[in-house]
């Protein structure tokens, strides 16, 4: 596909790769902590997680990821995404509690399957 040759693609994705990274390392580091350590549930110390990142997530996609500007139609579309992707994430991630998985394997799943959805949905939706 000439898509994946272009260059700015591909530094898009390299971006959000690392963006992502950054990200989930945040959030596996967030999880262990108010799960393991503080002993809060799993199901609230996963939403409360994610709803962190979501609010920092728009102003790195913004400003590191698409390189654009502050738009309003841009954040309206991006708490459309927010709540979308928030919703998705926690029918996933409790999907996996409900059979018995590991809190971080459920995490883990979720991860992977959102991960390529959210960028294609926030290049060619929201930051577009």
């Amino acid at each position: 596909m000439k898509i994946l040759k272009d260059k700015k693609f591909q530094s898009q994705i390299v971006r959000y790769i690392l963006i992502s990274v950054f990200g989930y390392t945040y959030i596996f580091l967030s999880l262990y902590l108010l799960v393991s350590i503080i002993k809060i549930d799993k199901s609230m110390a996963f939403m409360v997680t994610y709803a962190i990142w979501y609010l920092l997530l728009y102003l790195i996609q913004l400003k590191l990821l698409f390189k654009t500007s502050h738009k309003k139609n841009k954040l309206i579309k991006f708490c459309i995404f927010l709540i979308t992707f928030y919703l998705l994430a926690n029918l996933l991630y409790n999907t996996g509690m409900y059979l018995k998985l590991s809190y971080m394997i459920s995490t883990v799943i979720t991860i992977l399957i959102l991960m390529p959805l959210r960028f294609i949905v926030s290049k060619y939706y929201v930051y577009n």
